[in-house]
C-alpha cells in the first residue's frame, strides 16, 4: 500500500517510534501540547501501570517509507468482561496521517488481535482503561487539553466513521470564568441549602491523607455504578491513583460534603499542568525535570481542571443532592481555587447525565469540547 508496512511493538522494541509519532503528525497544531514521554512509557508499562493486572493490550505501528504515520493499541480488560458487555475489547493510542487507508490498516490490525481473544466488538478511544483518557475530540480543537485530557485533529473522525465505526456516546467538558457570580437562581439554591440543610464542606485532613482519598473513591464507586461505561478501579488502581494525585494535591484541592455528619459528595481540583509542558518537547532529561519542578513550585495556572465529582447515590435527583454538588463548586470557587487560577474546566461529563449537566449549566458552566467514544462489531 504504497510503501506502508504495519508492525506491532513492545518494550523491547519498537517503543520509542511508537510514542514519537504524535510529533510527526501534530507540528503544526497551535493546540497540541507534547505529553511527557516517560509519563506515557510508564503507562503503558506492566511494570508500572496495575491496569495490566487484569488487561492484556497490543501496539501496532504503521510506517510509510520507514517515517512513522500511524498507530493504535488494543486492549481486553477482564474487568470490562465482568462489568459491561461481555466480548467487548477497546482500542486506543490512535493517531493517524490523513490517509484512509492507513486507518484502515490500523483498525483492522488491531480488530484482528481482538477476535483472536475472541471480542465481538471494539469500543474506543480508551487510552488504556475506563478511568483514563477516553473518548476522541470532536469539537472544541481551539484551546488547548487540560490535564489527562486528550487532543486529536479534526479529521480523525472522518477516519474512524469511514472505517465503519458509529458512535457511542459523547462527554462533554465544561468551562467556566471562575471570577464571574452565580446566577440569582443559584444564589437562592445555596442560601436554601445553608439555613435548611445540615450541611458542611471541608477539605480533606493532610494529615490522613490516604483514609480521606479512600473515602472519596468510595463515594465515587456508589456516584457512579450505574453511569455508561463504568468499571471500578482495583485497590492496586486506587494506591495508584492515589500516588499520582499526591504529587499535584498541594497545588489542588479536594473538598468532602457532608449532610447530618453523613459523606454525601465530593469535588477533586488540580491545576492544568499542560500549561508549563509546550516548551519541554515531552522531555524530562536532562534539564526538563527541573523547569517543570520550578514552575510547579513559583507558577500560577490560569487554569484547573475538576476532573471528578460525586454525590452519593441516595442523594442524586434531589434538591438536596443539587445543592450539595453546588455548594461543593462555590466552596472551591471561593475559598479554595488555587491562586492565580481564573478558569475551570469540568470534564468528563456525560451526554446522558442530564442532572449534572443542568448543574454545570445553571452554574454558567459553557459546553466547550466535545469527546466522542465510537464502536464497531467485529
Amino acid at each position: 500500500m504504497n510503501g506502508l508496512t504495519l508492525t506491532q511493538v513492545d518494550h523491547s522494541r519498537g517503543l520509542k517510534r511508537f510514542l514519537r509519532v504524535p510529533w510527526a503528525l501534530y507540528g503544526s497544531d497551535p493546540a497540541w501540547v507534547p505529553p511527557l514521554l516517560q509519563q506515557v512509557k510508564e503507562r503503558l508499562s506492566p511494570r508500572h501501570n496495575p491496569y495490566f493486572e487484569h488487561a492484556d493490550a497490543a501496539y501496532f505501528l504503521a510506517e510509510r517509507d520507514g517515517q512513522p504515520v500511524g498507530r493504535i493499541s488494543t486492549q481486553v480488560c477482564q474487568l470490562v468482561q465482568e462489568y459491561q458487555e461481555p466480548g467487548t475489547g477497546h482500542f486506543g493510542m490512535f493517531e493517524c496521517e490523513d490517509r484512509q487507508e492507513t486507518a484502515d490498516a490500523l483498525f483492522e490490525a488491531g480488530s484482528a488481535w481482538l477476535r483472536k481473544r475472541d471480542m465481538h466488538r471494539v469500543m474506543g478511544p480508551i487510552d488504556l482503561s475506563i478511568n483514563d483518557e477516553i473518548g476522541m475530540l470532536v469539537d472544541g480543537f481551539a484551546r488547548p487539553p487540560c490535564l489527562m485530557m486528550g487532543h486529536h485533529l479534526p479529521y480523525y473522525q472522518t477516519l474512524v466513521e469511514r472505517a465503519g465505526f458509529r458512535k457511542e456516546i459523547d462527554l462533554f467538558a465544561y468551562y467556566k470564568d471562575i471570577c464571574e457570580p452565580f446566577s440569582d437562581r443559584i444564589e437562592k439554591i445555596m442560601k436554601w441549602a445553608s439555613n435548611d440543610m445540615n450541611m458542611n464542606i471541608r477539605a480533606v485532613a493532610r494529615k490522613d491523607y490516604d483514609r480521606e482519598l479512600r473515602n472519596v473513591l468510595d463515594i465515587f464507586r456508589d456516584a457512579w455504578c450505574d453511569n455508561w461505561g463504568y468499571v471500578p478501579p482495583t485497590d492496586a488502581e486506587v494506591d495508584h491513583l492515589i500516588k499520582q494525585m499526591r504529587q499535584v494535591l498541594d497545588r489542588g484541592a479536594v473538598l468532602m460534603s457532608e449532610i447530618d455528619g453523613e459523606l454525601a459528595g465530593f469535588i477533586v481540583v488540580l491545576p492544568n499542568i499542560n500549561e508549563f509542558l509546550p516548551d519541554l518537547d515531552g522531555r524530562l532529561i536532562p534539564f526538563g525535570w527541573l523547569r517543570l519542578l520550578m514552575r510547579l513550585k513559583f507558577s500560577t495556572c490560569d487554569t484547573v481542571r475538576v476532573p471528578l465529582m460525586g454525590v452519593r447515590k441516595k442523594f442524586q435527583r434531589t434538591r438536596a443532592g443539587a445543592a450539595v454538588s453546588l455548594a461543593l463548586i462555590d466552596t472551591l470557587r471561593k475559598e479554595y481555587m488555587p491562586a492565580g487560577a481564573r478558569y475551570c474546566e469540568m470534564s468528563w461529563i456525560l451526554e446522558t447525565n442530564s442532572p449534572m449537566r443542568g448543574i454545570m449549566e445553571s452554574a454558567g458552566c459553557q459546553r466547550d469540547k466535545v469527546y466522542r467514544v465510537f464502536t464497531k462489531n467485529l
